[in-house]
């Protein structure tokens, strides 16, 4: 929106597999949980770990193999987490794919009592591991090449939306927008997800060990609830899903008898805690806000807020403007999208949040070809963004090019004639 507000595009080499070690480690979580959940005093209102009308049905958290003999290399191995009574989804975990979020009626109908696969649950651990290992080290290829029959590699590029987003925030989500552009396809509003990309090795444990500085401490003081002080209406609270998920909201209602405090989360769902779950839960939000301020350099406003148009922002901008086109391609390119574009050459955040769209490519008639093309999702949305900021009139990046320039000049002569005064 304004000249100094930027939305920064970062394209990011990802290996999206998960390999043996830490898909072991999410299943022996998985597995305390559900011993901790059987004994909580904390329940969800509208969801429990069964779903379904009449006969509830219950999905075991644990590895499954798909041993149908299509599958010549190794058979398809899947880790499924049930999320719990707090939840009505499911994580299934790839060894080529890593984690995705599936609903818990999906993931029966499909995987477990499909027509076409029928997943085993593995009894094995040990021999699940040695598959899962197997498989992994198979998919480490680009994610274009197949190691066999529907298995594709691990290894891709994806493009993710930084910087200034929240200003135009509803603009990007309107740019995903299919309807009215003459294109046959399921869905009409392409949902972006919000992703939290790290380098490689980097853990939650080392997230932990980073030097908070004693004024980084002080600001959150004073912004956050004290988690010192008891439980009370408005305090805010983190809960994290089986999976690696964590969903932040609020404290919305106590009562007395047991002592008890129903808390709602961004996702929608609604918990009801004991004082120890909800004190927890407040620690919870506490360190979310610091990876967030600390490691993404997401202002504190930003990382206080539930608000889910809130949830993304990255503070990036350079300080040279170096336009993308040439000076005079501006009228006649039909990638609109780069009359806007500028060159970045300030510092990459060790951890970016941002916006990602799927990975999916549209096929649009191009004037200068005089035949179709496919372009990424992600160069849909920002042509789209571009179109509506020329129909706007807004300025160019060469445009605030010559503008500045112009300032600086105007600047400099008024000094010089300050000077001879003097």
């Amino acid at each position: 929106e304004a000249k100094d507000e930027r939305v920064l595009l970062y394209k990011v080499n990802l290996d999206r597999g998960m390999d043996a070690e830490t898909a072991m480690q999410l299943y022996k979580e998985a597995e305390a949980s559900s011993d901790n959940e059987s004994n909580s005093s904390a329940t969800n209102i509208g969801a429990v770990g069964g779903f379904g009308v009449g006969q509830v049905r219950v999905i075991k958290s644990g590895f499954y193999i798909d041993r149908r003999d299509v599958f010549k290399e190794v058979p398809r191995m899947f880790l499924i987490i049930n999320q719990g009574r707090a939840s009505n989804n499911c994580v299934v975990v790839r060894p080529n794919e890593g984690k995705k979020i599936w609903t818990k009626e999906f993931v029966w109908k499909t995987w477990l009592h499909g027509n076409a696969c029928q997943l085993t649950l593995c009894t094995d651990i040990n021999q699940a591991m040695v598959t899962w290992k197997k498989e992994f080290d198979l998919a480490d290829r680009p994610s274009s090449e197949r190691y066999q029959r529907y298995c594709y590699g691990r290894h891709t590029e994806s493009c993710i939306f930084g910087g200034d987003i929240i200003p135009i925030l509803n603009k990007i989500l309107a740019s995903s927008n299919l309807n009215g552009i003459g294109l046959a396809n399921d869905m009409s509003l392409v949902m972006p997800d919000v992703v939290r990309v790290e380098p490689p090795g980097k853990t939650p444990e080392d997230d932990s060990a980073n030097e908070v500085t004693e004024s980084t401490v002080d600001e959150q003081a004073e912004d956050e609830d004290d988690s010192s002080e008891p439980p009370a209406v408005g305090h805010k609270v983190a809960l994290k899903m089986l999976g690696g998920s964590v969903f932040r909201g609020a404290i919305t209602e106590c009562k007395d008898d047991p002592e008890s405090f129903i808390t709602t989360f961004t996702d929608g769902s609604v918990v009801e805690m004991s004082t120890d779950e909800v004190n927890k839960a407040r620690q919870l939000f506490d360190t979310e806000w610091t990876k967030l301020v600390v490691d993404a350099d997401v202002p504190k406003a930003v990382a206080s807020s539930i608000e889910v148009h809130n949830s993304v922002n990255a503070q990036a901008q350079g300080a040279t403007r170096r336009p993308i086109l040439p000076a005079g391609e501006e009228k006649t390119t039909e990638e609109y999208e780069k009359i806007f574009e500028e060159e970045y050459d300030g510092d990459v955040p060790n951890v970016l949040v941002g916006l990602e769209f799927p990975k999916k490519e549209l096929r649009l008639y191009s004037q200068s070809a005089h035949d179709h093309v496919f372009i990424p999702f992600w160069q849909f949305v920002l042509r789209k963004l571009a179109e509506r900021l020329l129909e706007e009139g807004a300025h160019s990046s060469r445009e605030l090019l010559n503008l500045e320039n112009a300032e600086r000049v105007s600047f400099s002569r008024g000094n010089e004639i300050i000077s001879r005064l003097d």
